[in-house]
């Protein structure tokens, strides 16, 4: 029985990554947030503009930038260059609804 009792925690842990994984899965297209993880804050910047996304502003991390655009315009670019691409929830990162 005391088996059962430390599973739960556990598995109620797990339930919670999956809800906050699946809350900031960036969708194919709209509001995106590009969080550069490498130190190089202009890689953001880059990957935006190559991928032809409009910049809605700065993101609420360091170096991190909302956009709007097609996240497979600019997804392979992006993991070359260390930028977590996230969805943008304007509850977090500001501007009008989410995922215009």
């Amino acid at each position: 029985m005391h088996r059962g009792i430390a599973i739960l925690p556990t598995q109620a842990g797990v339930a919670l990554l999956a809800l906050i994984g699946f809350a900031f899965a960036p969708p194919a297209q709209g509001r995106l947030l590009l969080v550069p993880i490498t130190g190089n804050e202009r890689a953001a910047l880059h990957v935006a503009l190559d991928g032809d996304a409009r910049l809605l502003g700065a993101g609420p991390l360091r170096g991190s930038l909302v956009v709007a655009g097609s996240r497979d315009r600019f997804a392979s670019a992006a993991l070359d260059r260390g930028i977590l691409i996230l969805a943008a929830p304007s509850s977090w990162c500001g501007g009008p609804g989410d995922n215009e």
